[in-house]
């Protein structure tokens, strides 16, 4: 079986970019929820559908992917949901579109929108030192609020350190606290002066957990779901406290020489960086949400979306306030955690949008179906 922690913030960040070629393609125009369109919708010609699946189905048998989920929405179209394979390899049991799933690294965007809220309340500035909240963790009266969200801190990523894979390797259902997180970057010094690089590291966002604890006296799993999973009512969304996912979900696989076994792992380790959980429909609510910043300000929506560039994209990708912005058009962000890979994207204007996640994070062949089927249905 691979190790998945020693890779995380390559993939993590790979990922990243993988979501950047497909979201490129998308045009002007842009998703909303069907109820809000007036006449009767569109359809997709049965070529287009067949098209559409046929996409999926290579995927899915070049990446060794047991299930798929995949959700397309675009203005004046019926809305496409579509479940492929399978979500129990040993009991046979089909992916439905309702199944829950691990979104991986797209937690960061709940994250940071916890902090826009709590800035927005005047609980908390945005280019506040750290160590305003957190001064017992090295360099934070170097480090900015803001800089943590964009990745230009400079702290060492946790989930590469020798130390953490080592451990998590050996037991990945151990539960970690977020403390015990923070101890692998104790003697780490910073990768570059912060505000001078960018550089993806989920040590921000575990950091930015403990400054929602710190402000607002709750949980971060609380303070998130009592003000956006609740709000928005992503009744299928929740911040696990375990590493079982209840309901009807896709188990996550690993697929190594031909094998497929199940991986489970307690999403802890990943917290405020990783940790949730949700369906294909309920991440469209939040990318509405996103898309419309329904939950902030206007004057904090545009702190959102000042970014910075990733140098590694070529120029065509840049990181906001926890959000990755594509070509300046598109908004959303890439989960990969054990057994899970998915992407999520909408056009800032709120008219198209792609959700996707297959049940084997090898390949981001999330971020490439994705990809593949913006540019062949949303490229005029």
């Amino acid at each position: 079986m691979s190790f998945y922690f020693a890779l995380n913030r390559n993939r993590f960040h790979t990922a990243a970019l993988a979501a950047l070629f497909f979201f490129i393609i998308f045009s002007a125009g842009c998703l909303e929820n069907d109820t809000s369109i007036s006449g009767p919708l569109k359809k997709y010609d049965s070529a287009v559908m067949a098209a559409i699946n046929d996409t999926i189905d290579s995927q899915m048998s070049a990446g060794d992917i047991p299930g798929a989920i995949v959700g397309i929405w675009e203005d004046g179209y019926e809305t496409q949901l579509i479940a492929k394979g399978k979500a129990d390899v040993a009991s046979g049991r089909a992916a439905t579109v309702t199944d829950r799933f691990r979104i991986a690294s797209n937690t960061k965007m709940f994250t940071a929108m916890a902090l826009l809220i709590l800035a927005d309340q005047k609980k908390i500035g945005l280019d506040d030192k750290v160590s305003k909240y957190i001064d017992d963790l090295p360099h934070t009266g170097l480090v900015t609020i803001r800089q943590l969200a964009n990745h230009t801190s400079g702290y060492y990523d946790y989930s590469n350190d020798p130390a953490f894979t080592a451990t998590a390797g050996s037991d990945m259902l151990r539960k970690w606290s977020p403390r015990e997180l923070m101890e692998f970057i104790k003697n780490k010094p910073l990768d570059f002066t912060p505000g001078s690089s960018y550089h993806y590291s989920n040590t921000n966002y575990v950091m930015m957990g403990l400054i929602i604890e710190t402000v607002t006296g709750m949980k971060w799993e609380d303070y998130i779901t009592s003000k956006i999973i609740s709000p928005l009512l992503m009744s299928e969304t929740e911040c696990p406290s375990g590493y079982a996912i209840s309901g009807s979900h896709l188990k996550g696989y690993n697929v190594d020489g031909g094998a497929t076994s199940e991986i489970v792992v307690d999403p802890s380790w990943g917290w405020a960086a990783g940790g949730i959980i949700s369906t294909v429909t309920d991440m469209k609510k939040w990318l509405d949400a996103l898309a419309g910043h329904s939950l902030i300000s206007p004057a904090m929506h545009a702190e959102q979306l000042k970014r910075v560039p990733d140098p590694d994209s070529s120029g065509t990708m840049e990181y906001g306030f926890g959000a990755m912005v594509i070509w300046s058009q598109f908004i959303g962000h890439t989960g990969v955690i054990p057994g899970y890979n998915s992407a999520a994207f909408i056009s800032l204007d709120g008219k198209k949008a792609v959700v996707v996640v297959f049940n084997n994070e090898e390949g981001f062949y999330g971020a490439s179906t994705a990809f593949k089927l913006a540019k062949m249905l949303f490229k005029k």
